[in-house]
């Protein structure tokens, strides 16, 4: 047997991956993202005090009162816990006190996090020193008015009430587009109801002008957006002005993520969900490296394996969730899928895929089965961190 060793359970795993086998015969290749090396402590400090069109945090601090910091939850993979020290430091030389800030958990129409998952995404100390607080989607919201998309604002009241409101997220592939940038202000720290009107009716070229309209509506005053690597290191990062620096971000995201997509035939492709593999629910970003492509490598007979730890199980969505407005009846995969993930049962795959999708929770179960349909010399491609790979076209 050849061994495979996928990255695994970001936030609740021990580094050490997990192992899957796949028959000796088969050919496999490894499709890896370009990636880089972590840029460190100078390679931080290094683009925070060359923020792109923005005055340093420092500066920004010196004209406010208070500041108010989003970060993303244990869904996104964003290391807050390794930034953060160094935006409270800019934040307390501009002369804003300790009491004045508040850390905000834009978690959007996700679940809430609680202490264990703040230590995680922050750092026990800032968990135990800041004011640090869940978004709700529901209370505590400031109304702005509606958008230019006729969407009717509705934002975090605790961010609207401080000066400096800062986003702390980061650039990641979503196929068409990438995640970054305004994304964590709008569904982050949003209302219900412009989290499911935006998802109803933007699309398209509006989707991300609608999201910067939406920051500036805001007074969104300073981006920060790293890029990883399948190690979690900090590779890059861009910080400044929330359009601008996220513009930069998507031209780095293009080069560090990209990934070859072998020309075909393929038989097998295994799509591991990491580092957005906490839940069931975002399963499907593992296939961004393959809707990103401007070519189809695989067989009409072809299997699609998803891979994901699920560590969190299904996961919980109130507005792309099962029985939500927008969740709709699951509709079939352009491919035979199967799902791979030991930490869900198959009610929890049919809320969300239906019947269209196989669960397996053991990996043996799954290789007799590929063997079965393809045989002994399949051809197959592994893609160990879809949800930051993007493809090199």
């Amino acid at each position: 047997m050849i061994t495979i060793e996928l990255p695994w359970a970001a936030w609740y795993g021990d580094g050490r991956g997990h192992s899957v086998s796949l028959p000796d015969g088969w050919d496999i290749e490894i499709c890896s993202m370009q990636g880089g090396t972590d840029i460190g402590d100078d390679g931080i400090r290094q683009r925070l005090d060359a923020p792109i069109g923005a005055d340093r945090l420092q500066q920004l601090a010196g004209k406010s009162d208070s500041a108010a910091i989003l970060v993303d939850d244990l869904s996104r993979p964003t290391p807050a816990f390794r930034l953060l020290p160094y935006l409270l430091e800019q934040l307390h030389a501009g002369g804003i006190e300790q009491d004045q800030i508040t850390i905000i958990g834009a978690v959007a129409a996700h679940r809430p996090m609680d202490r264990d998952d703040f230590i995680k995404k922050v750092g026990a100390d800032l968990v135990d020193q800041y004011r640090v607080v869940n978004h709700n989607a529901y209370e505590n919201l400031e109304f702005l008015g509606n958008s230019s998309q006729g969407v009717p604002i509705f934002v975090n009241r605790d961010f609207m009430g401080c000066q400096l409101r800062i986003a702390l997220g980061m650039i990641t592939p979503r196929g068409g587009f990438f995640g970054g940038g305004a994304k964590l202000l709008i569904p982050g720290a949003c209302g219900q109801q412009t989290i499911l009107l935006n998802h109803r009716y933007v699309h398209g070229e509006a989707f991300r002008p609608h999201l910067d309209e939406v920051a500036r509506m805001a007074g969104l005053s300073f981006l920060v957006n790293p890029l990883l690597n399948e190690s979690l290191d900090i590779i890059d990062l861009v910080a400044g002005d929330p359009a601008q620096a996220y513009r930069a971000g998507c031209d780095l995201g293009s080069k560090l993520y990209a990934t070859k997509v072998p020309e075909g035939p393929l038989d097998v492709g295994i799509f591991n969900a990491y580092p957005k593999d906490t839940e069931l629910c975002q399963a499907g970003l593992a296939m961004v490296p393959l809707s990103s492509s401007d070519h189809d490598p695989f067989i009409d007979d072809a299997t699609i394996v998803m891979t994901s730890a699920c560590s969190e199980g299904a996961g919980w969505h109130s507005v792309l969730g099962p029985g939500t407005a927008l969740r709709g009846n699951p509709r079939p995969q352009a491919r035979r899928t199967f799902i791979y993930s030991p930490a869900v049962n198959r009610y929890d795959c049919e809320a969300l895929y239906g019947e269209h999708v196989t669960l397996f929770r053991e990996w043996t179960s799954l290789r007799q089965r590929l063997v079965q349909l393809h045989g002994d010399t399949a051809r197959v491609a592994v893609f160990p961190a879809g949800a930051l790979q993007t493809a090199a076209n």
